[in-house]
């Protein structure tokens, strides 16, 4: 039987790899205003930093806001006596009306029971709340046997897969984010300031080395990228005779994917659930999927284990778990394996105008183009540096110059193992 078929049954007999986004349908009883229900997403993760997203949310109206503001403070508590205070977390990123919290649980130790406390401030029509949940033991780490890929022409694909063993567990979530680094289509060894409209202030750089004046140019070339998977990925090896999977196919990548271009990183943060964990989420995946009948309950009706101690008719949505999260980090090199394939190229409506055409250059730059080759037909040399002046400059559409217009980002991670920039 072919690999991909075997891989595929592996993965549908996983609880068919169930995934589901987070949003999910629920009943709301609002009995007054600014009493909005908690949602609270996140686990206490033991051996690493635990973050707890918050969010208070009210029926759509008029305007149709969704989350009304919070704000929350809180910490997690230890059967011995261990207290860690959660710190809010300040990124741009986090959607309006939602918070988060960040708790330094990687010296928690793995024989211990915890809860989380929450308390919402008062506010702007908000009314202020104390939230408890239950002591939870945390699920033993899996382990992560290896994550690999594999090259698949047949489908024009590349697959990410997966070997664990369960370490006793039989529930389990995970998820992964991925990091690349591309390129733009052309290199461009020059740089155009629209706000001075003129020629002479391109960016360029002078650099004596080796007795003479050498240009170094800022690059538009190189781009890095990141996403976090969007679902909530959960499986059970609960009828299974054996707790462990070899290369489960979970990720595929099409060979023409600009993720291919360079290099590739993927991490994937595997955790165990309590049966309780699973089959509140595998309820919110069958009711979000349409894959459970019209007589199963609502999320809402499945009991959260966090609740509102200073008012017990305040609902709450999510269900906290306990773990110590398994992780594995995996590099696909594209300059080694060269299974990247390139989309079909295009025609680049290149035009090349005189070194003195400012009226031209700014026409260009509005129309979305950009320069990105220099050309000396005559000898002009620049007084002050030595350098030579060019004569022409070449201009393309900004897309195939500026990697930036692809999604990405200059910002390079700080760990990343290449030296472009």
């Amino acid at each position: 039987m072919d690999t991909r078929i075997l891989l595929r049954i592996a993965a549908l007999s996983a609880a068919a790899l169930l995934a589901v986004t987070c949003i999910y349908p629920f009943k709301v009883d609002i009995r007054r205003d600014g009493e909005y229900p908690l949602v609270i997403e996140g686990d206490i993760l033991v051996g690493a930093i635990t973050t707890v997203k918050l969010s208070q949310v009210r029926p759509f109206d008029v305007s149709g806001y969704k989350f009304v503001p919070i704000q929350a403070e809180g910490y997690i508590e230890g059967e011995d006596g261990t207290r860690v205070d959660g710190t809010p977390v300040d990124d741009p990123t986090i959607p309006a009306g939602k918070m988060q919290l960040a708790f330094d649980t990687s010296h928690l130790q793995e024989g211990q029971r915890y809860r989380l406390h929450i308390n919402t401030l008062s506010g702007s029509n908000i009314i202020s709340n104390e939230f408890e949940s239950d002591w939870l033991t945390p699920c033993p780490a899996p382990t992560i046997d290896a994550l690999t890929y594999s090259l698949h022409d047949e489908f024009d694909e590349l697959w990410v897969g997966l070997s664990m063993h369960c370490n006793g567990s039989h529930y389990f979530r995970w998820s992964f984010t991925e990091t690349w680094e591309y390129h733009s289509d052309v290199h461009s060894h020059v740089e155009y300031v629209p706000q001075t409209r003129r020629w002479d202030e391109f960016s360029r750089k002078y650099v004596y080395s080796g007795g003479y004046y050498q240009t170094a140019y800022p690059t538009l070339y190189y781009c890095w990228d990141t996403q976090t998977s969007p679902q909530i990925n959960i499986f059970s090896t609960a009828n299974q005779t054996e707790d462990r999977f070899e290369k489960l196919a979970f990720h595929t990548i099409p060979l023409s994917d600009k993720r291919l271009q360079v290099l590739y990183r993927i991490t994937v943060n595997l955790q165990a659930l309590s049966e309780d964990a699973y089959n509140y989420w595998n309820n919110i995946v069958q009711n979000s999927s349409d894959q459970g009948s019209i007589f199963a309950p609502v999320p809402s009706e499945m009991a959260s284990n966090v609740r509102c101690i200073s008012d017990p008719t305040v609902q709450v949505m999510g269900y906290l778990n306990a773990a110590v999260p398994a992780r594995a980090v995996m590099y696909y090199d594209n300059s080694v394996e060269q299974f990247f394939r390139p989309p079909l190229p295009f025609t680049r409506a290149d035009t090349t105008i005189a070194y003195n055409n400012i009226s031209l250059a700014e026409e260009l730059y509005r129309g979305g183009f950009l320069p990105y080759h220099e050309e000396y037909n005559s000898i002009v040399v620049d007084d002050e540096t030595g350098a030579m002046i060019p004569s022409d400059y070449t201009w393309a559409m900004a897309i195939c110059i500026d990697c930036r217009l692809q999604g990405g980002t200059k910002k390079k991670p700080a760990d990343w193992p290449d030296g472009n920039q």
